[in-house]
């Protein structure tokens, strides 16, 4: 069954393509993986195109670079503080333990970075998500529950 984003349109081969790209245990995850994937895509893409960030045509290395331009415009996360680190290592703190035989606890200071990092990628992510789903708010998706599988 294709799916529709706005006026595009996903067929069953192109999703099938796609799922080489997405492991998963059963066939249907990775199809839904591969799904999730081009519908998100397309909407970029749209929205890339309608801010003038990229053209219809653009394939490859430019699309993507329309994205990644879209996403660094549109999703903007601040850094973690250092509060907010040493309080999710108080929370985690089990989390940071030395690989040798001692097994101690990891002192914060030595962990922060790795703790900042950690963070600040998190952010991007549900930054993206949330985007992604108010774009898909003001879209017509047929043939897949987008909002269901982030």
């Amino acid at each position: 069954m294709p799916i529709f984003i706005n006026e595009a349109e996903i067929d069953d081969d192109t999703v099938f393509s796609e799922m080489q790209y997405h492991s998963a245990e059963t066939m249907e995850q990775a199809r839904d993986a591969a799904a999730q994937a081009l519908v998100v895509r397309e909407l970029l893409r749209q929205e890339a195109v309608k801010r003038g960030l990229g053209k219809p045509e653009d394939a490859d290395e430019a699309l993507d670079a329309a994205l990644m331009a879209l996403i660094e415009k549109e999703v903007s996360v601040p850094p973690a503080t250092a509060d907010y680190c040493k309080n999710y290592y108080d929370q985690n703190k089990a989390r940071f333990r030395a690989s040798d035989a001692s097994n101690a606890f990891l002192p914060f200071e030595l962990v922060e970075d790795k703790i900042r990092d950690y963070l600040h990628t998190r952010s991007i992510r549900e930054g993206i998500r949330s985007y992604v789903l108010n774009l898909a708010e003001g879209a017509r998706i047929s043939g897949f529950d987008l909002a269901g599988s982030l």
